[in-house]
């Protein structure tokens, strides 16, 4: 039986992900963001960063169809590989530090069905005791190719999933 270290992360009071062991890389408290006119609701921010501007993508929000929070506790920082082989950065609010768990192949499980865009950020999924946990796919979700108006709930109905 495979395992593999990763990060669970705490997006708001309901919704967890995870992502890989290496893909986390730093925390910061209560940190310093910047407002971008004219962005997706779900990503109005930046924040300076080792000299990085870094774009803040609040996923539980654009899940929800929400706008994104204005003062998030915490903003885990995450690098990913581009399609060029680059290394880029992103970031993402949490409602509280992240838990580092080992997960195994007997934990695989289906994606939750609620909220529906989680076919689109999602990579696989896990089961954590009773609930099932997304591993994100930071590439695709920092890409840029989230839609800028469209609800995941709509886009189910029109049968708009990512392949």
């Amino acid at each position: 039986m495979a395992e593999a270290p990763a990060w669970l992360l705490t997006l708001d009071a309901e919704l967890r992900a995870a992502v890989g062991e290496r893909e986390m890389i730093h925390l910061v408290q209560a940190p310093a963001l910047f407002a971008i006119p004219d962005t997706p609701p779900y990503c109005r921010h930046v924040l300076l960063w080792q000299d990085e501007i870094v774009p803040v993508l609040d996923l539980a929000a654009w899940l929800r169809g929400d706008r994104a929070a204005a003062k998030p506790p915490l903003v885990g920082i995450f690098a990913y590989q581009t399609p060029t082989a680059t290394i880029a950065y992103g970031a993402l609010p949490l409602l509280a530090a992240p838990a580092r768990r080992r997960v195994s192949d007997d934990q695989a499980c289906a994606l939750p069905e609620q909220p529906p865009g989680w076919a689109r950020v999602a990579l696989s999924c896990f089961r954590e005791g009773d609930r099932p946990v997304p591993i994100l796919d930071l590439p695709y979700l920092f890409s840029g190719a989230l839609p800028h108006d469209i609800h995941p709930l709509a886009e189910t109905k029109q049968g708009a999933i990512r392949q």
